[in-house]
């Protein structure tokens, strides 16, 4: 007779340990008559059951770590061994764990590099998109945002035409995607408005292209004033020039044989030499604001007080003109902070503007009122006024209004107030009516 056992934590087949399995009894022993092959069956029948309930185990758990892996989202995920695995896969289970436990780091690195890079290009003052090889956005940065004003869930996935609304952008990101080759060019947006250097490099990996475009509207407007400045200026010193050079010709051919003509030819030299001073002292004024040189010796300033020495200083020039100067300004003014030999500067060339284009007859206004936290100093006359497309531009460093009235002063004047008034955290502004005359403010913070 031959016994068949199946015990606990016996080995079936290659080593695989079998757990107990409860609710099945050994068989019975086989008595001699040869009912072997019945018992064998029997043994056979249980050890099967056993193995596939084993392996049905050992199947779940592996399709549990797996789906864990499939499932991987970010470095927060967790790893873990489904309860009630069998020991035969502890070891690859160690592994799976050694290994997820490293792809973790990696996708943590990954993850702080994407954000590090992200903050990087939001963060730079150059507008950037990078599209597909088809000309999808993938990617934009904030600072484009901002000048396209929308949103990233509304940029990326859309055709780069669509986000950003301009076909000489676009057409060059096409002719870089089709050569795979970088171009460049220059591109206004909004006629006369902004300009933008555009340049699209190609991405070798995937086909797309990375577009960086570079706001080039201040430096266009520099440039501009740069030519404006050297064309004024020149324009500036041509005419006392060109006259004291005819005045010199005319004395050297002969004039100084007129003693009347010679005074009369000696008080023009003297007016234009004046014109030229002027003009140097300004520029070096200007210079000196416009860098911030200028010291301010601040203290209180006596508004009231600084209207009429300005007033007592040019009433003589105001009445040759036949001009009458008016005082509108209250006892009780509080006193703002300020350099007063600036606020005077400033206050003398208002008023000296507004004689020079007030006609005989007319009258200038000189008034002041108190505000919440500043006092408010105003010019106002009643001359030809200047036309709304030149109120802009007033302030512009030898700007003039009426090119036929190049002769009166240098056009730096305007320029040199608004630098001193803003270097007391002031404003100055003008309103004006053509042909019925301009008020000029300024402010001074309490």
């Amino acid at each position: 007779m031959i016994d068949l056992h199946i015990c606990e934590g016996s080995s079936l087949g290659s080593g695989v340990v079998l757990p107990p399995y409860e609710g099945v009894a050994a068989p019975a022993a086989l008595d001699a008559s040869g009912s072997l092959t019945v018992g064998v069956a029997v043994g056979l029948a249980i050890g099967l059951v056993i193995t596939t309930l084993v392996c049905r185990r050992i199947s779940s758990a592996a399709r549990s770590i797996g789906k864990q892996i499939l499932a991987i989202r970010s470095p927060a995920d967790e790893f873990s061994v489904p309860s009630g695995t069998p020991g035969v896969i502890r070891p690859l289970t160690s592994s799976l764990e050694l290994a997820w436990l490293r792809l973790r780091e990696a996708v943590a690195r990954a993850e702080r590099e994407r954000e590090g890079i992200e903050t990087v290009l939001s963060g730079m003052a150059d507008g950037i998109i990078v599209t597909d090889a088809r000309g999808t956005v993938t990617f934009v940065n904030k600072t484009q945002l901002s000048r396209l004003g929308t949103s990233e869930a509304q940029a990326v996935g859309r055709s780069f035409i669509e986000v950003a609304k301009d076909h000489e952008m676009h057409a060059l990101v096409k002719e870089c995607l089709a050569a795979g080759e970088e171009k460049t060019g220059t591109v206004e947006t909004m006629p006369g408005r902004r300009y933008f250097g555009l340049t699209a490099t190609p991405l070798p990996e995937d086909g797309g292209c990375v577009v960086v475009l570079q706001d080039l509207t201040e430096i266009r407007h520099l440039e501009k004033v740069r030519r404006d400045f050297v064309a004024n200026i020149s324009h500036e010193l041509r005419t006392p020039l060109a006259s004291l050079k005819l005045l010199a010709e005319t004395l050297e051919s002969g004039g100084v044989d007129d003693p009347p003509l010679v005074r009369d030819y000696v008080g023009r030299i003297g007016v234009e030499v004046d014109r030229l001073a002027q003009m140097v002292d300004e520029l070096g004024e200007l210079s000196l604001v416009e860098t911030g040189q200028v010291v301010l010796e601040r203290g209180p300033v006596g508004v009231r007080a600084v209207v009429e020495r300005v007033a007592a200083r040019l009433e003589a020039q105001a009445a040759r003109a036949g001009v009458d100067l008016v005082l509108d300004v209250p006892k009780d003014l509080p006193q703002p902070v300020g350099d007063v030999r600036r606020v005077e500067q400033v206050l003398v060339n208002l008023v000296h503007n507004a004689i020079k284009f007030t006609a005989p007859g007319g009258h200038i206004i000189l008034a002041a009122r108190a505000e919440v936290d500043k006092v408010v100093v105003s010019v106002a006359d009643t001359g030809t006024g200047i036309a709304e497309e030149d109120l802009e531009r007033i302030f512009e460093r030898f700007y003039k209004a009426d090119k036929s009235r190049s002769t009166k002063g240098t056009g730096l004047g305007l320029a040199i107030a608004r630098h001193i008034v803003e270097a007391h955290a002031g404003a100055l502004w003008a309103d004006s009516v053509e042909g019925r005359g301009s008020t000029f403010y300024f402010s001074l913070p309490l």
